[in-house]
């Protein structure tokens, strides 16, 4: 969740938990309201919103550009 600003429940299972636990994890954050809840298809992607929006930010001021 720090490095992209999503996350999908086998992205946050990978080598920590199981997908359930991942599952239950990602929904108690998101009930809390750090994070939004979005579906793609057939996945729900966990999403950071503020992380996307200051990434959007930075990449209209131009920060990322050389």
């Amino acid at each position: 969740m720090f490095v992209n600003p999503y996350c999908r429940i086998s992205d946050a299972a990978a080598g920590i938990a199981k997908r359930q636990t991942a599952a239950v994890y990602l929904k108690t954050i998101a009930s809390e309201g750090f994070i939004g809840v979005a579906k793609a298809g057939r996945e729900t992607l966990h999403v950071n919103q503020r992380l996307l929006t200051l990434l959007s930010d930075q990449a209209q001021t131009g920060m990322f550009r050389k």
